[in-house]
């Protein structure tokens, strides 16, 4: 699963010419990865131009020819983390997964033991505390994902006000093992999450 979603993540990568310069042959998805990196690093206060075009060994005229100014960078930024992030990998799970018991322990699965970008999701928190787009872009991310879990909460038959207790639970519980530095073993770290999101899948809610 989580070499999967690796492999979703590096397809539609801009496939360079030969013989162009490289500040032709770069796409923007080039430019959102350094943002990235530079943000997990630094913080928003980190990504401006001339640090993201050292990152990429590039002129600034590379970067104006993609972008009109640094705040166009950074809006396009927060977009493509959101689609890579929490867009792709919803409509990539549901297109691939039919049970939604499924659906959800993929996730949870791709989020703590796969290749998530723990990091960069950090930063963006970071980020919308002194950034007031950022922020109510993030309560969008958060929403989406929350819609996502319950979802699949009440196609395994909860109401309404189980399944979304339910999504808080499992999505709070994924970030926070995502963030967290347990010592512990993958498989065990796989066994504790198993039996976490089987205790939510349980009728009564209890083992």
């Amino acid at each position: 699963m989580a070499q999967d979603m690796t492999q979703k993540k590096q397809t539609g990568s801009a496939v360079t010419g030969v013989g162009r310069k490289k500040e032709d042959r770069l796409a923007r998805e080039d430019w959102f990865d350094a943002g990235l990196r530079l943000l997990g690093q630094s913080g928003p206060g980190g990504i401006r131009v001339d640090q993201v075009c050292k990152a990429m060994k590039v002129t600034k005229g590379s970067f104006y020819w993609h972008f009109q100014d640094r705040r166009e960078f950074l809006d396009s930024l927060f977009d493509f983390w959101r689609a890579r992030e929490t867009s792709g990998l919803i409509a990539y799970v549901e297109g691939h997964y039919e049970v939604p018991e499924d659906r959800i322990w993929h996730v949870v699965e791709f989020v703590t033991l796969g290749t998530y970008d723990v990091a960069s999701e950090v930063a963006m928190r970071q980020w919308g505390q002194s950034d007031d787009m950022v922020r109510a872009g993030l309560t969008k991310v958060d929403e989406e994902r929350l819609g996502f879990f319950t979802r699949q909460f009440e196609a395994c038959g909860f109401s309404a006000e189980a399944a979304r207790m339910r999504a808080i639970s499992v999505y709070s519980y994924t970030l926070s093992c995502g963030y967290m530095i347990t010592g512990e073993s993958p498989e065990a770290l796989r066994r504790r999450l198993r039996s976490a999101l089987d205790m939510l899948l349980s009728p009564d809610g209890r083992m």
